[in-house]
């Protein structure tokens, strides 16, 4: 398994016990139930090897699906758990090699006004050798 790999395995195993264990990775079919966690990998960010080892980053998207009487809060549960999550463990578990970087963008999405979908996207810096 590549580090990029062990890394989502990781971040599914941080996430895993939120939305009643609604976490999926990468998932294309409907959702069973919601809230519901979806991550997937965006882009990676590798500038080269100097002197035997590669600092690359790793964008990740963590996409939050939730139902609410006020859709663009229908999320917020959800989104502050997994912040909170990440925060207790930067490295999720990975050593210091492995870093989640400070800063984070935010998306929503309200589909038809019961509906919201939130992706939080975040950077991963990892060391290979």
């Amino acid at each position: 398994m590549s580090l990029r790999e062990s890394i989502l395995a990781a971040l599914l195993a941080t996430l895993s016990g939120l939305c009643s264990g609604h976490v999926y990775r990468s998932r294309k079919e409907q959702l069973p139930a919601i809230p519901a966690i979806v991550i997937r990998p965006e882009s990676a960010d590798d500038p080269g090897e100097m002197l035997g080892v590669a600092d690359a980053t790793l964008t990740v998207a963590i996409e939050i699906y939730a139902q609410g009487d006020i859709p663009d809060q229908a999320s917020d549960p959800v989104l502050e758990a997994v912040l909170s999550a990440l925060k207790d463990d930067p490295t999720l578990g990975l050593g210091t090699d492995v870093q989640i970087k400070p800063g984070r963008h935010i998306d929503w999405a309200i589909e038809n006004y019961d509906d919201s979908g939130v992706t939080l996207h975040i950077n991963i810096s990892y060391r290979t050798y």
